[in-house]
């Protein structure tokens, strides 16, 4: 409504009526403001609705993702998940909402503008302080749902940072939130940026398990039933020492010789990880079923094939006494060659793409490694260390130092030195502890020289708490002086592994000691089941043995 003033003189100019600007003015303003208002308030509420119409889109996705991965520990589980979700979901439209009681601000703008109707100067003046203090307001909203805006956005992106740091460094824990569906929905009732934050990390959960990464809960078992990686990796393993077996069973042969070594399990599960979640039939990696266990063993071999041939050679041979000189002997040797395949051959093999490869790049990183150690070896449990061996082991193909030479090969002194120091209870930082983590952290430490002897200072940089002591010569020793010897160390509280084959040139194998039983020595051995020392092996063949202590 216009406020206009009577001409002084009819058909002259217009007499100019300030008080009648001054308000047409305010009334600009006042539209303007409001304008700024409801822009203001437009701006944070696309920033509310955005958000949430991004969290519902999320929680969507996550139920698919959710239902796709819990239906593997049971649908009741997965109804509840999907009643949890649909709640959420509901609250999150109570949230939408709740932002619609801030329109007040425009209510109190609109009754500012009310006041100009008066048309009288104190009016003017009054709404002069009204607009002083809406436009202050405006501004201020306006600041405040730019800064909203910056928070959100910096919220997700610390979010999702923190989220993928977390997930690296401990997948029981993520497991443990998956679990946790209940006490997570319940602080997504509560609502505010909590609420979107649990939302987005769910969702990562979500998508983490059905990813490559899945392969890094492969070794958890998840019901009595469930087959679990490191069990995979021991029957291949198994396998692969079964055949070798029956190479020497079908060949007869006085000695052989063992050459090159088995593909790294690691390089195995990269391959296959990569391979099965990017197929033609992508499946995820995070469970294990019958075709896929069936899958893992095809690269499995892919990677790693056996050739013999039998030699008649000249061999020499250390005599049994030691004033005997060594002499030539004509003997039949059989050569068994192991050869293995790395992830290079493979992705060429199995044509990977441009994506493939950057996910064996990503998962082929040292900042994975605990967590391959976890899938491949089971986690904490590494299984009793009286079942421990260096063949058919997951931690067999383990290459000791810079050699060629694997734990399978050649492991049999530090397998029955990783018993003795499990059976002592030392305290080791070593996570999990078995003869393949063991070796690694002696590979460390520089714990064998180029021939793949080992250096016993290695052992107690590896584990401070159990100490090399030192070694005790029982060569031209009767029986009887060697069970004694044996019997007096063993007393007085030393950890012992003995050498049973001679010690001769290519011909060694060490155990470890338990016990004495009356004249028979108790022993675990890396290389078979028996029990008995000297059922076993001669006893003029015992030649040595090393002694530890235990903190």
């Amino acid at each position: 409504m216009k406020i206009k003033t009577k001409d002084i003189v009819k058909g002259t100019i217009k007499t100019l009526d300030k008080g009648a600007i001054a308000t047409e003015r305010t009334k600009d303003e006042i539209v303007n403001i409001k304008e700024k208002v409801e822009n203001a308030y437009s701006s944070e509420n696309e920033t509310y609705d955005y958000a949430s119409d991004k969290v519902t889109y999320v929680v969507n996705r996550s139920t698919d993702e959710s239902i796709n991965a819990f239906n593997k520990v049971g649908k009741k589980s997965v109804d509840t998940t999907k009643n949890n979700i649909i709640k959420t979901k509901q609250k999150i439209q109570d949230f939408k909402i709740k932002q619609a009681q801030k329109k007040d601000i425009k209510t109190k703008v609109e009754k500012a503008g009310k006041s100009i109707k008066t048309g009288s100067k104190q009016a003017v003046k009054t709404q002069k302080v009204v607009i002083k203090n809406t436009e202050k307001v405006a501004k201020e909203t306006v600041k405040a749902s730019q800064r909203a805006k910056q928070m959100a956005i910096q919220t997700a992106k610390t979010t999702v940072k923190t989220t993928k740091v977390a997930v690296k460094a401990t997948i029981s824990a993520i497991k443990g939130i998956i679990a946790a569906t209940k006490a997570l929905v319940s602080a997504i009732i509560a609502g505010g940026w909590v609420a979107i934050i649990i939302v987005i990390v769910i969702c990562l959960i979500g998508l983490l398990c059905s990813s490559v990464f899945g392969i890094f809960m492969s070794g958890q078992k998840t019901s009595a039933n469930a087959i679990t990686m490191n069990e995979v990796v021991a029957e291949c393993n198994q396998e692969f020492s079964d055949k070798l077996q029956s190479i020497q069973d079908t060949n007869p042969h006085d000695d052989y010789v063992l050459e090159g070594s088995m593909a790294k399990w690691k390089d195995v599960l990269l391959v296959y990880t990569v391979k099965q979640s990017n197929g033609l039939d992508k499946q995820d990696v995070m469970t294990i079923n019958d075709s896929k266990k069936n899958n893992i063993k095809t690269i499995f071999w892919d990677m790693n094939t056996l050739t013999s041939e039998v030699k008649t050679e000249m061999v020499t041979e250390q005599g049994v006494n030691t004033n005997e000189l060594p002499k030539q002997v004509e003997k039949k040797v059989l050569h068994i060659k192991i050869t293995s395949k790395s992830v290079g051959e493979m992705k060429s093999q199995y044509n990977f793409n441009i994506t493939q490869n950057n996910q064996l790049a990503e998962l082929s990183s040292e900042k994975y490694s605990s967590l391959w150690n976890g899938v491949i070896y089971g986690g904490t449990d590494s299984g009793e260390y009286v079942n421990w061996r260096q063949g058919g082991a997951s931690w067999s193909n383990i290459k000791i130092g810079n050699t060629n030479s694997t734990i399978g090969n050649i492991g049999c002194l530090v397998t029955s030195i990783a018993i003795l120091i499990e059976k002592s209870g030392a305290n080791v930082t070593i996570n999990p502890f078995n003869p393949g983590t063991f070796v690694e952290a002696l590979n460390n430490n520089n714990g064998f020289d180029s021939g793949g002897n080992l250096q016993y200072v290695a052992v107690n940089k590896a584990v401070p708490n159990f100490k090399y002591v030192g070694n005790v010569n029982l060569r031209n020793k009767s029986r009887t002086e060697k069970l004694a010897l044996i019997n007096q160390y063993f007393n007085g509280g030393y950890y012992i592994t003995a050498e049973v084959k001679g010690a001769t040139p290519g011909n060694q194998h060490w155990v470890a000691i338990t016990g004495i039983n009356g004249n028979n020595v108790i022993m675990i051995d890396p290389g078979s089941g028996q029990t008995d020392l000297w059922s076993a092996y001669e006893f003029s063949k015992t030649s040595q043995f090393n002694y530890f202590q235990a903190n």
